[in-house]
């Protein structure tokens, strides 16, 4: 009996570790999605609402010390991203209407994903951009501008914003770097 007891107490203590993590994994992937999609500044917004459902933006605002239109914004911003989930409901006394929001975890990572998608399609495109190109571009050695040949051309390859001449650009590397970073994207 007291090696069952044992038993148990070790994968209760294994599983609360495994819980743990994933809940660490998934307020890093919260924190990571809402930055990168919306800002910092939502943050706050997003760790009040966790754990708690249909809570009006008065009270977010009033205990995130925020004001009521920003916190507004800011959840238009995330709603718009399937973030948070609200309902709308009119006060007898005033009249007006008031909405209550709710924290939708499951849509992080549903936008993680897309987002991820939608920098893997753009570094491809750049990519693709930077080899049909390569060793034809230009760029200011202020690095104020970079342009293809076509664009120099009209520039009388001097750089528009300083009028210096313009150098030929070896992209090779920008090509490589590219390359490594899709190869990233695509192992996570």
């Amino acid at each position: 009996m007291a090696k069952r007891n044992q038993k148990a107490a070790k994968s209760a203590a294994k599983t609360r570790k495994v819980k743990s993590g994933i809940y660490r994994q998934s307020t890093k992937l919260t924190e990571t999605v809402v930055t990168e999609s919306i800002g910092q500044e939502a943050i706050p917004v997003v760790e009040y609402l966790k754990g708690k459902k249909n809570i009006s933006e008065f009270t977010i605002a009033q205990n995130i010390k925020y004001e009521v239109g920003q916190v507004r914004r800011m959840l238009y911003a995330l709603q718009n991203r399937n973030l948070v989930t609200y309902f709308r409901k009119k006060d007898r006394e005033k009249g007006w209407y008031i909405s209550y929001w709710t924290l939708n975890q499951g849509g992080v990572p549903e936008l993680a994903l897309a987002m991820k998608r939608n920098k893997l399609q753009e570094l491809r495109e750049r990519l693709k951009k930077e080899e049909e190109n390569k060793g034809m571009f230009y760029i200011c050695p202020s690095f104020c501008t970079r342009m293809e040949f076509e664009r120099a051309t009209e520039a009388e390859f001097k750089c528009p914003e300083c009028g210096k001449p313009l150098q030929n650009q070896d992209n090779t590397k920008t090509i490589e770097r590219i390359r490594e970073n899709i190869t990233e994207i695509e192992a996570v």
